[in-house]
């Protein structure tokens, strides 16, 4: 047995090996968002109170005034004429939400109303009350400088920009629409918008639905006006006023043509332009899987702020336009998917804030499949996956179910983009067909409502003809995650067929609840590399199934496709003499190095985010990792020498080995078995790279890989000094510019010498370039792009052992 402990030269920190979250798909903001407060009885009460407004009249339209040429003294002030219906008869008042305006008067059809307001409710008396159906228009007088969130949302007038965003992110509930016009502000109120639009000087309102026309006041101040027919919330109603360009084209839509505007101020447009190319393709991956779009054009319009999902007019935030091509089209496929997800059905509440965000975070998945194929959704599964076992229930604190969501994590990581990955898993439970004839079924037969998670499980029971009730359970109403391992593989021989009998066990992580009627695709490969693939239902505790093969299997492995997201990662990878190997896998926090090569070499690395079994520990194993472990296998020509590298991370309570490293590292080492059953083990033949025994952080040289299980342990095998070592600094890497054409600039700083291997890699993981070059102190390095192509690709920077310099995205234009 070799066992070696040293200090590395260079060592990654936590903090850099944590995945960075990729921005918010909506409500994309600069900086730390603070924890929200959970709402207050009186708060939850004014909720409902809100909504059973809608019960009782039916706002029709809101047509709005509203003079902005104040834009140095940031007041509004004009009028709103709302048309509504009585739909219960004897109503003495209406009442509407307005917030911190001064009100001027209320008109009727017979002259000024009486009315009462607070600076947060206007209660107007209606004398007659109303028949059940009568309708009335009442005119509402006001003024003043509207209300900005402390956060995100909220009237604007900044940067030469006059707009609104109709959520406010650190507000509870969150609906902004009160904050410039009075309204029944909820989700579930829904009505049709006209906007006349006073401005001055460059202003000119650029908006949502038709442009009815333009009328010249004198001088440089107008008034332009616009109409949306379609019946939105309130939140969704908005205004965009700067000095806008605009550019337009038709795109020839999967159901017909559809109009799609750009709009930008003049700097900006050419920017704009080149990171929407990608729209016409958003456009139609969303109407496979949803339906028809539907409303009467496609539009965005930058702000200062964004983004939101405004319809026909997304605002969309200014600095988006220097961001990478993959960056927009992520965030601009989250924004579009809205248009059928949150505008045309919306969330009862804000706890259901998920039903909105998930799928259209889900959006961005799909593009990414309608461009790239299944490598290319699977990939993007996995990164989101890997985020969220990490990150969501930090971020959240702790697992949360998605509905109800607890208010101060109504726009987490949860929300979004656990959200993402429940919608994804509800397609591999259906299948791709039936989950969007589903998806495209309640856009057309439930439109212009609002649903609970509940009524969303309904829904999809009635036009799918499928009982949800387990997919619901598990991965709605409840919080973690499940999966499920092979415990067992009997095999038999029957003619010229196998029979493999195995026990699936199912594990948790953060979760409370065994799963139940879980569809997992069940693949064995033989040793040739031949394929069969079933389809099998697994829950509770343990799952016997058999299958009748047509050859004998070496491998098994569960969920190979990522139909479903549960609580593993797995990476694939073939290797050939003489290739290069990119040693780092993707997503399963594994490098693989390949010593001897004598043939191609197929490797399956499984990373499961739960506890190991433990079936027994050898001598001198005093303990092992409760929280995540590999599995290994392949199928590996005689001859063949693997040696791995893996990282240990418990600096800091969030992370995997906290609670194993226990804030000594002394004892640290790798430990394996050759399968479940088996007793654990210390890796025969491992060099222990630990550095300051107190960081939590080093890494373990796994030579002579084998098959089998591998996790941390504690061993009382090797005594590790104590003593305090120093720990070289770790420097963070810069790549300029972004993007990029002909070249781009690394600099970063190495605390001792090493030789760097610097790739350009593309996003699907191969190797375009490679260049090596000496580097000991602050460095500079050009890397050459001729011959990239054009698009995404990733910088990786290492040293020739395997430590992680720096990851940058960087986009190639062309």
């Amino acid at each position: 047995m070799r066992l070696i402990w040293t200090l590395p030269m260079l060592l990654l920190t936590a903090a850099a090996a944590m995945a960075q979250p990729e921005p918010f798909g909506c409500h994309y903001f600069h900086g730390q968002r603070a924890p929200l407060a959970p709402m207050t009885d009186a708060q939850r009460d004014q909720i409902d109170e809100t909504i059973a407004r809608s019960e009782v009249h039916d706002i029709l339209h809101y047509d709005i005034h509203l003079d902005v040429t104040d834009y140095g003294g940031q007041q509004i002030a004009g009028f709103t004429t709302i048309q509504f219906k009585a739909l219960q008869a004897d109503a003495g008042t209406i009442t509407f939400d307005l917030l911190d305006l001064t009100v001027d008067s209320v008109i009727g059809p017979d002259g000024p109303m009486a009315h009462f307001y607070d600076g947060e409710f206007l209660e107007v008396t209606l004398d007659p009350p109303l028949a059940v159906n009568e309708e009335l228009e009442v005119t509402v007088h006001y003024r003043g400088n509207p209300v900005r969130d402390t956060q995100w949302g909220g009237f604007y007038f900044a940067n030469n920009y006059i707009y609104n965003l109709g959520i406010g992110i650190s507000t509870i509930p969150p609906n902004f629409g009160k904050v410039w016009y009075p309204c029944f502000d909820s989700f579930v109120e829904r009505a049709m918008y006209t906007y006349h639009i006073k401005s001055a000087g460059t202003f000119r309102l650029h908006g949502q639905g038709d442009f009815l026309g333009e009328v010249q006041l004198g001088g440089d101040t107008v008034i332009r006006s616009y109409h949306i027919p379609q019946p939105i919330p309130t939140h969704l109603s908005a205004i965009a006023v700067a000095d806008y360009q605009t550019h337009e084209w038709t795109h020839a839509g999967l159901n017909g043509a559809i109009p799609v505007t750009l709009n930008a101020k003049p700097a900006n447009m050419s920017g704009m332009i080149s990171r929407f190319v990608d729209l016409d393709d958003a456009i139609d991956a969303c109407e496979h899987w949803y339906g028809p779009y539907g409303f009467d054009r496609v539009g965005f319009v930058l702000t200062t702020d964004g983004a939101l999902e405004i319809p026909t007019n997304v605002a969309y935030p200014q600095f988006m336009t220097t961001q990478t091509l993959s960056s927009n089209r992520r965030l601009l496929t989250h924004e579009l998917g809205h248009h059928w997800w949150g505008n045309i059905v919306t969330p009862y509440v804000h706890n259901d804030m998920w039903l909105k965000e998930g799928p259209a975070e889900y959006s961005a998945h799909l593009i990414e499949e309608w461009q790239g194929g299944p490598p290319a959704l699977q990939r993007t599964v996995k990164d989101n996956l890997l985020y969220i076992l990490r990150q969501a229930h930090v971020n959240d604190d702790g697992f949360q179910a998605l509905s109800p969501m607890p208010d101060p994590h109504i726009y987490g990581t949860h929300t979004y983009y656990k959200g993402a990955a429940v919608m994804h898993n509800l397609r591999g439970y259906l299948g791709d067909e039936a989950f969007r004839e589903a998806m495209r079924d309640i856009q057309e037969q439930y439109a212009y409502t609002a649903m609970t998670a509940d009524d969303f499980q309904t829904m999809l029971e009635e036009v799918t003809g499928e009982d949800l009730s387990a997919f619901f359970d598990a991965w709605v109403f409840a919080p973690g995650y499940a999966v499920f391992e092979v415990r067992n593989n009997l095999l038999s021989q029957v003619g010229d067929q196998w029979l493999a009998g195995l026990t699936i066990v199912q594990k948790l992580y953060g979760a409370e609840v065994l799963h139940e009627e879980v569809p997992v695709d069940l693949s064995f490969i033989s040793a040739t590399g031949q394929v069969y693939d079933t389809l099998v239902t697994l829950g509770g505790a343990t799952t016997a199934v058999a299958t009748l093969l047509p050859f004998e299997p070496a491998i098994v492995a569960l969920n190979r496709y990522a139909r479903l997201n549960q609580a593993r990662l797995d990476h694939e990878v073939t290797l050939a003499p003489g290739q290069i190997l990119d040693p780092i896998l993707p997503h399963v926090e594994f490098r693989l190095y390949a010593d001897t090569l004598v043939d191609t070499t197929f490797t399956r690395i499984e990373h499961l985010w739960v506890a190991p079994d433990e079936d027994g520990l050898g001598d001198d194993l005093l303990s092992i990792s409760g929280t995540h472990y590999w599995t290994v296998d392949g199928l590996w020509p005689e001859g063949t020498v693997l040696r791995s590298r893996l990282y240990y991370y418990g600096g800091n309570a969030n992370q995997l080995d906290h609670a194993l490293v226990a804030g000594n590292e002394e004892g640290i080492c790798v430990v394996h078995r050759p399968g479940p059953g088996h007793p654990w083990v210390i890796y025969h033949d491992q060099e222990i790279m630990a550095g300051n025994l107190f960081n939590g952080t080093g890494y373990i040289i796994v030579n002579g890989l084998r098959k089998g299980q591998y996790t941390f342990g504690k061993s009382s095998l090797v005594n590790v000094s104590s003593q305090e070592m120093p720990v070289p600094e770790y420097h963070p890497m810069e790549v300029f510019p972004v993007p990029a054409s002909d070249r781009i600039t690394v600099r970063g700083h190495l605390d001792a010498p090493a030789t760097l291997v610097i790739d350009v890699v593309a996003l699907d993981g191969r190797i375009m370039r490679r260049e090596t070059a000496p580097a000991h102190g602050p460095f500079s390095l050009p890397v050459d792009l001729n011959g990239i192509p054009a698009g995404a690709h990733v910088l990786r920077v290492n040293t020739t052992d395997g430590i992680i310099v720096g990851n940058a995205r960087f986009e190639v234009l062309r």
